[in-house]
């Protein structure tokens, strides 16, 4: 946390900052900048009226601009509020050229942000169906490179005469560097960006896009600036890398006491709960921003999952109703309608509203993983495996994508895709032991076994330390059974039968300790053990076992057979004792 906090400065900051972005069409930026403003207690009215409140012809801007900027912009001001009508009514060409020949930053910004717009809006008219044919072809915004060669003169020309750097062309350079893929120097404009103006969302976001790792964000930390918005950049980059310990819950919770109001940090939570499969907590949070705020649609497809997987078909109805007369046009709304035609298993509608999400917003990533997601329901793994690879085209950080990928690819039976997969899923989600047991059914399908015994009990460890939350009145088991019995076949792979028996018998004793029912994995697990004891010569075990396989109604013919082989040889051992009791020199 930074080291002081200064509310009312923070108050006025936040003030100006809606203005700032607002100035330069960042309205995503405004509308946060906005919430988050809302989202601080109360402040005191001041002793006597100010002389001047901030609005936008009056307020100071931050860093105050030199003199010579102010001179600029007084000059150019008919003309910027001119082009700023045109970007308004999205006329993005006629704002551009009426600010052509303008030198003040704030005027250079909006002409060179209204020809990105432009050249966007044009990219996305050439874009083909989605997933048809030609969908996928490289379609560019032509304005880029333009965009570049200008941002770099301004930039010299800084150097040249000495001027103070402005976040806002900062800003714009690392968007239009992450464009050409060059990661590096984006972080790097991106990062000065938020140290000269801490307070534009819209540079964060953009420099989180840029992390991939854990490392790479702990390696920018020392470059960023001592501020709350760093604070809340830090979490929302540990939300965005799955990252949902109690250390990351206790910042967050820190970061509420400044804004204890605040819709996105109550959505942070939820995420964090949502990622640890804390499904019940997540959707207590959802529900409670839904009443605060009924119409606030960021976010919701993640809502829309969490009904989904907890099978809440009236609520998902419900949520889908309340988005569509909120806004139909918003790709969140679209994909929890699909997300409930999903669940009613129509998924030919289903895959119709992603479509239409996509349509609205090709990197919107939901609805790529949610489309792939129903494609595999449908059989249609070549078109899922096109979706699926989309959406971590858009994001390389969505494990879900990977996994699905993996899975495609396992259907087909082509392993070694399958397997490249699912490891960089694992990568993503370390402790998901889904991950890992997707791996080492994969290492066993191509006999590996070996790796399929270490990718199991990375699945075991991962078991034990994921927080998801018990089934209603039904104990969660310490270990998995179903790994444990696959761990002890892979060592009876490799005729390693002492290795085997003891994971069989600790996947019965986690079977009886949780009070499962019966499967097929624990009843074969009985089955072995009761076979190997019965070959060792414990025929009092075996028939212990095999009675508990009778009693299941599970291989029953066979586990009979077992218990009459196993009294017979304990009534034989019987009588030969008796026998020599009866006559010692036998």
């Amino acid at each position: 946390m930074a080291a002081k906090i200064d509310l009312t400065q923070i108050h006025t900051d936040l003030q100006v900052a809606v203005q700032n972005c607002s100035d330069r069409c960042l309205y995503h930026s405004a509308k946060w900048a906005a919430e988050l403003l809302n989202a601080l207690p109360p402040m005191d009215p001041p002793s006597k009226p100010p002389t001047a409140y901030p609005h936008r012809t009056t307020y100071h801007q931050f860093p105050v601009p030199n003199q010579r900027q102010q001179q600029l912009e007084f000059a150019e001001l008919s003309k910027y509020l001119l082009a700023k009508t045109y970007f308004d009514v999205r006329e993005y060409d006629r704002c551009s050229n009426v600010l052509g020949g303008c030198q003040s930053s704030k005027s250079r910004f909006l002409c060179l942000y209204s020809k990105y717009m432009a050249g966007e809006k044009r990219r996305e008219e050439e874009m083909e169906f989605i997933l048809s044919p030609q969908d996928g072809h490289a379609t560019n915004n032509k304005e880029v490179l333009g965009i570049l060669a200008s941002l770099e003169n301004i930039q010299r020309e800084w150097e040249r005469e000495g001027q103070d750097e402005d976040p806002w062309i900062l800003y714009l350079y690392g968007v239009m560097l992450l464009k050409q893929k060059n990661e590096v120097e984006a972080r790097r404009a991106l990062c000065k960006s938020v140290n000269l103006y801490p307070y534009h969302w819209g540079a964060w976001l953009e420099l989180a896009t840029t992390l991939n790792s854990l490392e790479d964000m702990n390696s920018i930390l020392p470059d960023l600036p001592s501020h709350i918005l760093t604070n809340i950049f830090h979490l929302h980059t540990n939300q965005e890398l799955y990252q949902f310990s109690e250390k990351v819950h206790a910042q967050l919770t820190e970061i509420e006491k400044y804004f204890p109001r605040s819709q996105f940090l109550k959505t942070q939570r939820a995420l964090l709960h949502y990622h640890g499969r804390e499904f019940d907590e997540a959707e207590t949070i959802f529900d409670g921003i839904m009443k605060e705020d009924p119409h606030r649609l960021d976010a919701l497809d993640h809502y829309s999952n969490i009904l989904y997987v907890m099978e809440r078909r009236p609520k998902l109805g419900f949520l889908a109703q309340l988005a569509t007369q909120t806004d139909r046009f918003r790709p969140e709304t679209c994909c929890v309608v699909g997300n409930y035609y999903s669940l009613k298993s129509e998924h030919e509608k289903a895959v119709t509203y992603f479509r239409r999400a996509l349509t609205l917003d090709r990197n919107f990533l939901s609805a790529w993983t949610l489309m792939g997601h129903e494609y595999v329901e449908m059989k249609n793994t070549h078109a899922a495996i096109e979706a699926y690879r989309r959406a971590v085209d858009v994001n390389r950080k969505d494990y879900r994508a990977w996994y699905g990928l993996g899975l495609s690819y396992e259907f087909l039976e082509m392993q070694y895709y399958a397997l490249f997969y699912f490891q960089r899923a694992a990568s993503l989600r370390p402790y998901d032991p889904q991950m890992w047991q997707a791996m080492g059914n994969c290492f066993d399908k191509m006999n590996r076994p070996h790796e399929a015994i270490k990718a199991f009990k990375r699945a075991l460890i991962g078991n034990s330390y994921s927080p998801s939350t018990p089934a209603p009145q039904q104990q969660q088991p310490a270990l998995d059974p179903d790994v444990l019995f696959k761990i002890g076949m892979m060592y009876q792979q490799l005729n390693d039968t002492k290795e085997a028996a003891k994971y069989l018998e600790l996947c019965v004793k986690e079977a009886n300790a949780a009070e499962l029912e019966p499967t097929i994995n624990t009843s074969k697990a009985r089955m072995w053990l009761a076979r190997w004891e019965f070959s060792h010569g414990h025929y009092d075990k075996a028939e212990l076992l095999a009675n508990e396989l009778v009693q299941d109604g599970i291989e029953i013919e066979e586990a009979k057979a077992l218990v009459r082989d196993s009294r017979s040889r304990m009534a034989a051992m019987g009588s030969a004792s008796r026998r020599s009791t009866m006559n010692p020199l036998e």
